[in-house]
């Protein structure tokens, strides 16, 4: 039994010895597409808002990560609507 063993094993071992290693790829460059013009205030509001939804939504619905996605998601976007409406009407 180990006689077979051994001659399957080495029968096996062949041809993974003989193959080569893939030749090497040219470097992939991907073009980054250039970001908005977001002020500080502007990111502060929208990172307010994220946590404060997301700790909402967890407290509201009984926790959970879908919760928290949830109100990080809605909390984004009342940080944003603060940001662009809101504080220009007050302005």
């Amino acid at each position: 039994m180990r006689a077979a063993l051994a001659l399957l094993l080495l029968l096996l071992a062949g041809p993974v010895a003989a193959q080569t290693a893939p030749a090497p790829r040219a470097p992939v460059v991907v073009a980054v597409p250039s970001l908005p013009n977001i002020s500080a205030g502007h990111a502060a509001a929208l990172g307010a808002g994220m946590f404060v939804g997301a700790l909402a939504g967890s407290v509201m619905i009984h926790g959970g990560a879908l919760a928290t996605l949830i109100g990080a998601v809605a909390g984004a976007s009342i940080g944003h609507w603060y940001w662009t409406e809101a504080r220009d009407a007050i302005d």
